[in-house]
């Protein structure tokens, strides 16, 4: 077995998931395209992870392979719930699929639409963090981290708050599909999940066309540009979507960036001491400990990256979370530093497929780190040790327990 075999399989390790950057570091060292222990490519620099974001030779699967056979069918039938939501989902559309639907979606999530989300945000925010300092312990995800982006997109989409709890189980059973190495019963789960929230999703879009609101939904609905419109499926789908990225960034944001800036308290120390450096440490934390580890594509044609033929349709795992430590790319790559100037991170993809939810995700952490540094004379951990899940794709906590003064 080589280095790069070895560091490759550490990830799927405890030990792997709970710090993977080791592993990284082989696996650049080892070449920018190598072969992935789980069947095709994994791009490991962040050059090369750049370009392939960015290139329109490549696009996002819909389902992922087996293992043992890379070049097999997807993992679920196509013709489900969750096969159709997959389908319609506007990170795995392409070409012009892709640009119309894009178009339409960005015509009413504007930059200024986000904006005007401040204020909600910074109350949810002041209110949650208060609520924090007044136990003196809390658990961040469960407290702030999930809570602060799930109650936003649902109010954003027009989700009734009584549905809220539903929703979060459907997209949990979801997003485990994302991962490279979900299981079939993670995917038999899912599916029947999926099949549930279409049919509430699609129940509630019947209620909003005879009763019209302001949502994002009735937005969705109406939209035109061109003399197109989105089909009720690409609404429904694109409605799972947000949903799935509208919360699941930012609550790993929050709560790995919170982590990894309690491990580095002379950082805090400076971003307590100054607080504008704030919007340019989300961007180092970011780059520092990615909410998302790897993103998934395959070669529109039979092509080549720096010496390596990729086959068509074969599965090709860019690794953000390695790209983003590529000392190739940054000095001092494996340290913390929120004055770094231009951080400019992967983790939020890039090119055509760039995250629709990356300002609200900002604007969300933004608040948060605020507000727990504006409220707070001292925030710590208050355990030993930490879980992180066990999904590859999305870095996550299972639980920060922490100390505020």
């Amino acid at each position: 077995m080589t280095d790069a075999t070895a560091a490759a399989m550490m990830l799927f390790s405890p030990e792997g998931r709970a710090n993977p950057y080791p592993a990284y570091a082989t696996l650049r060292d080892a070449g920018s395209v190598i072969k992935a222990p789980f069947g095709g490519w994994m791009v490991t620099r962040y050059e090369t992870v750049d370009r392939v974001l960015r290139s329109a030779s490549f696009r996002t699967p819909r389902g992922y392979r087996d293992a043992d056979d890379p070049a097999g069918p997807p993992r679920f039938d196509a013709a489900t719930a969750l096969g159709l939501h997959r389908r319609h989902w506007l990170i795995f559309q392409s070409g012009d699929a892709h640009t119309r639907v894009r178009k339409l979606i960005m015509k009413v999530f504007t930059p200024r639409a986000v904006r005007g989300l401040a204020p909600r945000v910074e109350a949810l925010v002041e209110a949650l963090v208060a609520q924090m300092v007044e136990r003196a312990t809390s658990e961040v995800i469960a407290d702030l981290a999930y809570p602060l982006p799930a109650t936003v997109i649902c109010e954003l989409l027009g989700i009734p708050a009584a549905d809220r709890d539903r929703n979060r189980a459907w997209a949990a059973a979801v997003a485990a599909t994302i991962d490279p190495v979900c299981t079939d019963a993670q995917i038999k789960v899912a599916v029947h999940a999926m099949t549930e929230w279409d049919a509430y999703i699609r129940a509630l879009l019947a209620d909003l066309r005879s009763k019209p609101g302001d949502a994002l939904l009735d937005a969705m609905l109406a939209v035109e540009e061109d003399g197109t419109s989105l089909t009720e499926d690409e609404v429904a789908a694109n409605a799972t979507f947000l949903f799935l990225a509208g919360h699941e960034t930012t609550t790993n944001l929050i709560g790995n960036g919170l982590y990894a800036l309690l491990r580095h308290p002379a950082e805090l120390a400076r971003l307590r001491a100054n607080p504008t450096l704030i919007e340019n440490a989300i961007e180092e934390l970011l780059r520092f400990d990615s909410p998302v580890q790897f993103a998934p594509r395959v070669a529109l044609e039979q092509t080549e990256i720096d010496g390596v033929t990729l086959e068509k349709e074969i599965p090709i795992m860019l690794a953000l979370g390695a790209a983003n430590r590529d000392p190739r790319r940054y000095e001092r790559a494996e340290e913390l530093d929120v004055t770094r100037a231009d951080p400019k991170p992967l983790s939020f993809g890039g090119g055509p497929h760039f995250c629709v939810g990356a300002a609200l995700a900002r604007l969300e952490a933004k608040h948060a780190f605020t507000a727990l540094l504006a409220r707070t004379r001292s925030i710590e951990l208050a355990t030993e040790s930490v879980t992180w899940r066990s999904a590859l794709a999305l870095r996550s906590l299972a639980e920060l327990r922490v100390t505020l003064r």
